[in-house]
């Protein structure tokens, strides 16, 4: 089986004369995953190469990165614009895993089409294409109830004013 990876970081700047970057985290728990040896960075995870990387300082939601091997700014020039790709977790759900699945309410009524999934800072929000419009529902246990594999279907509770707009 094919390791499970998830994009948890962009790199956008390379900084200084040394090899260093700028990385946006695309994930929450990006700077924990930066401790790690398990990076990988890449255009996509099927065409990458292992990273190590040492912080350096942080502005913002930006975070420099000295990177292992990295000896000069043209070394981080070429590292500009690749997505950094941490392991996901066994039990992690994965929006190419159930992007295209039906979304059903509770009472078992079609919403629409699962579109995608979007990673915010407290929680990941669930794209709906429901043929006229898209719906946009927070990815918490609330809501979402059940994601069923088998079945290619998500069962979401319709709290109140959730589906109108």
């Amino acid at each position: 089986m094919a390791k499970r990876v998830k994009p948890a970081a962009k790199v956008v700047q390379a900084v200084g004369l040394e090899g260093d970057v700028k990385v946006y985290p695309l994930d929450s728990r990006f700077e924990d995953y930066a401790q790690e040896d398990s990076l990988i960075i890449g255009e996509h995870p099927e065409a990458t190469e292992d990273i190590r990387l040492s912080p350096v300082a942080k502005s913002g939601k930006l975070i420099r990165y000295r990177v292992d091997g990295n000896a000069s700014r043209e070394d981080a020039e070429n590292l500009v614009g690749k997505l950094i790709f941490a392991p996901a977790g066994e039990d992690e759900i994965l929006p190419e895993e159930v992007v295209g699945f039906l979304v059903i309410t509770t009472d078992g009524q079609p919403v629409g089409i699962l579109s995608d999934i979007m990673p915010m800072p407290g929680q990941d929000v669930y794209a709906i294409d429901s043929g006229g419009k898209e719906i946009l529902i927070p990815g918490v246990p609330e809501i979402i109830r059940e994601i069923d594999f088998n079945s290619e279907t998500i069962t979401i509770f319709p709290m109140e004013g959730l589906l109108d707009l």
